[in-house]
């Protein structure tokens, strides 16, 4: 009689989890690689993952392909499980989309279904070329513009970028196939002072920033590390002391990599501070405009650093209720509320290394 009873236990449990799977994250899609032609003919390959339309949500309504001059939905919008990658030319969309190879901002909106109901995102834009702002020069022909390891290769259930939102000039395209770093990369290399401009030899420490992973300084202070092809301008750089990480202000270098090429630039550090030491005036952390907010979106500035994969923005409602948890992973932009929000005012909570940093009272109205 017990055996019966577990194996009922059992099968119940099994039929409620099936019916009512716990949630998940949101459905996530962004732009792999892109390349041209030497007729300019563009081609995306899209990445994707946490498709789920078996339970009911996280299934994908509508994706764009958004350019500098217009928008264009995809013809087909059906996905080949719970990951992976898509291929997309002019044809494959609804209407016609151009973009520039000289430069362009590419970005990728889409809409889906999440277990709280109807949801938009915008993907990161892509900026390239010539460009106001763009941090990635244009890719010749036979060269791409990709992102390094779409997939994590460390679970079977676990598929995350590796370096979120990383794009650099790949001059060995590898369009339909997951990206490695080959052809990714230049090199980095230089000395590092530190405040009291002497060399630094704690080779114990390593650094890092946007695109540039593991600056470990020898015993005579020197430094060489590969970095992604990428146009950046460095005000600080970070590392990791036990659960405590710590920014580090330094003289701002401008580098612009391109594959293969080897860059020299010393590393000045001015100032050292642990980002949980950092107690401003919540108030100076945490900019947001318009307010009232209008169609949903809102722009913000924060004045700490918040790359880490647990920053992000808690929506709440007077009534106390969470209403959507948003990502961030840069410092300014603009994200998307849910489409489902009501007018009202709402509280918008700042988090970074889960830790609240700072509120924002906004009224959202559709007028």
């Amino acid at each position: 009689m017990k055996k019966n009873l577990l194996l009922i236990l059992a099968l119940t449990s099994f039929a409620v989890s099936k019916a009512n799977p716990l949630p998940s994250p949101p459905p996530a899609i962004g732009l792999s690689e892109l390349s041209f032609n030497s007729n300019g003919d563009w081609i995306i390959e899209l990445w994707y993952e946490g498709i789920m339309p078996d339970y009911g949500y996280n299934s994908v309504d509508s994706v764009f392909i958004c350019s500098s001059t217009g928008r264009a939905r995809l013809k087909n919008e059906t996905f080949d499980g719970y990951f992976g990658l898509m291929l997309v030319r002019k044809d494959s969309l609804l209407s016609n989309l151009n973009i520039n190879p000289e430069g362009d901002s590419i970005q990728i909106e889409y809409y889906y279904k999440h277990y709280l109901g109807p949801e938009t995102a915008l993907a990161e834009p892509v900026v390239f070329g010539n460009f106001r702002n763009a941090t990635l020069n244009a890719p010749k022909v036979g060269e791409s513009i990709a992102t390094y390891s779409v997939f994590s290769k460390y679970s079977d259930y676990n598929y995350r970028p590796i370096y979120e939102n990383i794009y650099s000039t790949d001059k060995s395209s590898n369009l339909g196939n997951e990206n490695d770093s080959t052809g990714m990369c230049g090199t980095l290399k230089g000395k590092i002072y530190d405040q009291n401009n002497q060399v630094l030899t704690n080779s114990n420490i390593s650094f890092y920033t946007k695109a540039i992973f593991g600056i470990n300084p020898s015993s005579d202070g020197s430094y060489s590390v590969r970095v992604f092809s990428y146009k950046n301008h460095i005000t600080q750089i970070f590392y990791n002391e036990g659960s405590s990480r710590f920014t580090v202000d330094i003289t701002p270098i401008d580098i612009n990599v391109k594959p293969d090429t080897v860059i020299t630039a010393d590393i000045h550090i001015e100032r050292i501070t642990s980002v949980n030491e950092i107690k401003p005036d919540p108030a100076s952390i945490l900019n947001v405009s318009p307010n009232p907010v209008k169609d949903l979106l809102v722009q913000y500035e924060i004045s700490i650093p918040v790359r880490s994969s647990t920053s992000y923005f808690e929506l709440i409602n007077m009534s106390g209720q969470k209403i959507a948890q948003i990502p961030i992973t840069e410092n300014a932009g603009k994200i998307n509320l849910p489409a489902n929000t009501v007018d009202g005012m709402y509280t918008l909570r700042l988090f970074v290394n889960n830790k609240n940093y700072a509120n924002s009272k906004i009224i959202i109205s559709g007028e």
